[in-house]
This record gives C-alpha cells, sequence and structure tokens, in this order.
C-alpha cells in the first residue's frame, strides 16, 4: 500500500507509475489534510480511479458539477478526466483508492473483454465519473468490491493479484451493467472546455515563474481574454489568476519542504516579482508566512 501525493507533469498529467508493467495497480490510502494545500490538485490520468471514503467526506470537483462523498460512499472516476478533491466538513478525510490501467481488466489488445465491456465506457464522456452510494444494490455491491480488494491488496498474501484483479474486474461488471443504456446512448467527442483548460493549464505549468498575463494563457487555446475567463469559471470553478497563484504557492511550499534554498530564491522561482508579495500570497493560502511554514514542517 503506498501513501502519496498527486506527483504531475507539465500537462497536469500524474506522471506516477501504477503498480508495475506486471501488475498496474495501485491502491493508495490517503489523509487528505497531508497534502501541500490541503487538497489534491487538478489533475488527470489515463488509468481508472475507484474510491471509497474511510472517514470524513470529500468533495470531488469535475468542473461545472461536482460530488460529495459521504463515510463509506465510492465513485469511479474515468480515464483522462480532470478532476480535484477537496475535505468537506471540519472532520478531514482518509480515502481509498484504487487507480489501475485498462488491461488489468481486460486482459490482451483487441480482446473481447476490451472491445466489448471496456472501451464502450472508456470512450463514454457522458459517463465521466459515477457516484456510489450505500443505498444503491449494485453501487453498493461496488463498494463492497474496492473494500475487499483493499484488504487483499494490503495484506499481500500469496496470489493476491488474482484475487485483486478479480474484485475489481466484478466491479467493473456491475459498472458496466447498469450503465449499458447510457453507454449506447452517449459517446459524445470530449467536451470543448476540457480540451481548451488542458491547454491552458499546459501553458500555465510550463510558464508559471515567467510573468503571465491573461492573454498569453487565453492565447494557448486559441481563445479570447473574456472567454479564457469563463472557461476556467466553468472548468474549475477559479479565475485564471487564483489558480495561477494557488500553483505558485503549491510549488513554493514544495521548495520550502524540500530543498534549504533562501525564501526570496523560492520566491523568485515560483513567479513572484517580491518576497513581499510571496509572503502575502502565501499566507492567504497556506495560513503562514514561508518562514513558518517551513519552519513547522515535519520533513524539513
Amino acid at each position: 500500500m503506498q501513501i502519496t501525493e498527486v506527483i504531475v507533469d507539465k500537462n497536469r498529467r500524474e506522471r506516477i507509475t501504477r503498480g508495475t508493467p506486471l501488475f498496474p495497480c495501485a491502491v493508495y490510502f490517503s489523509d487528505i489534510t497531508k497534502y501541500v494545500t490541503g487538497d489534491i490538485p487538478w489533475h488527470w490520468h489515463e488509468e481508472i480511479e475507484m474510491v471509497v471514503v474511510h472517514s470524513g467526506m470529500i468533495y470531488i470537483s469535475f468542473g461545472e458539477t461536482g460530488i460529495t462523498l459521504k463515510k463509506g460512499e465510492g465513485a469511479f472516476i474515468n480515464t483522462n478526466v480532470l478532476h480535484s478533491m477537496q475535505i468537506a466538513g471540519n472532520d478531514g478525510c482518509y480515502l481509498i483508492t484504487f487507480v489501475f490501467h485498462p488491461r488489468l481488466i481486460f486482459g490482451s489488445p483487441e480482446s473481447i473483454f476490451e472491445q466489448k465491456y471496456v472501451n464502450p465506457l472508456l470512450t463514454c464522456h457522458s459517463l465521466s465519473f459515477v457516484h456510489f452510494t450505500k443505498e444503491n444494490d449494485w453501487q453498493y455491491n461496488i463498494i463492497q468490491c474496492i473494500l475487499k480488494a483493499y484488504k487483499l491488496y494490503s495484506d499481500e498474501e500469496y496470489g493476491y493479484e488474482i484475487l485483486v484483479r478479480e474484485c475489481l474486474s466484478k466491479a467493473w461488471y456491475y459498472l458496466v451493467k447498469n450503465l449499458q443504456s447510457n453507454i449506447t446512448k452517449h459517446h459524445l467527442k470530449e467536451n470543448y472546455d476540457t480540451v481548451r483548460i488542458k491547454k491552458m493549464l499546459d501553458f500555465i505549468h510550463n510558464n508559471y515563474a515567467e510573468h503571465i498575463e491573461l492573454q498569453q494563457i487565453a492565447d494557448a487555446a486559441n481563445i479570447s481574454g473574456r472567454e479564457c475567463f469563463r472557461c476556467f469559471k466553468r472548468s474549475i470553478g477559479m479565475t485564471p489568476t487564483i489558480y495561477l497563484l494557488k500553483h505558485r504557492v503549491s510549488v513554493a511550499a514544495k521548495f520550502l519542504v524540500n530543498s534549504e534554498m533562501p525564501v526570496t530564491e523560492i520566491s523568485c522561482m515560483s513567479g513572484f516579482n517580491t518576497p513581499s508579495y510571496f509572503s502575502k500570497v502565501f499566507k492567504n493560502f497556506m495560513g503562514c508566512p514561508p518562514v513558518t511554514y517551513r519552519k513547522k514542517s515535519p520533513t524539513t
């Protein structure tokens, strides 16, 4: 079992290898309060994600929409879906997360499992996520499959890989069996906003250390500054400026924890034009100045 943070590449795609090439599956037991900014930032990955809330509540945002999961509830997040997670309520949140490559389910490429049962759901952009509740029988069955797979993965007894795959395959069966009508009707192209927001996030993550104007972000997606502003609000619920500042603070926080560089140097490397402005923005997001954050970090 792995306990980790989200590590992404320049395109905000996660760059952690899930499990191994022989067994492309990983499970995480995550205390969401331990993430740098107290949430799991916007990202996407080609793997499938299934989560169950162990304690507390969490809000998973998918841009214009989102879901709140209570203790014992779960969710399916489809491949390449842009999403973020934030604690809901004041009690923190522990999350059980399975992230696995589709080939764990379908096995050989071009098999009947891939063509008939896996790809139709993966390519159904109207089903970017599914909320699992305990009141719905088939959704409850999926939750139980995930919890059973989690125990098997954690115990690592002989043959656990076979049994974990069996549990996840069974969860997949319940999923596609009960969503057949949705999958059949809705093979839609990826939403325009999703395509554009990924391009603009790519630009920000490549250039956050430089001075960035709103129109430069908009140009990355070939849209106007006004449409850029609206696209950010629709897709991730914040303005481009707030997102840029939050990303810079996240980068700075990692430098503070993992290096001995002076705060003034970190300020510059993170894209802030003055140390005083850096300190002000950092405190707004993190609740304390950079120096205090570094001192109280347990890993420094």
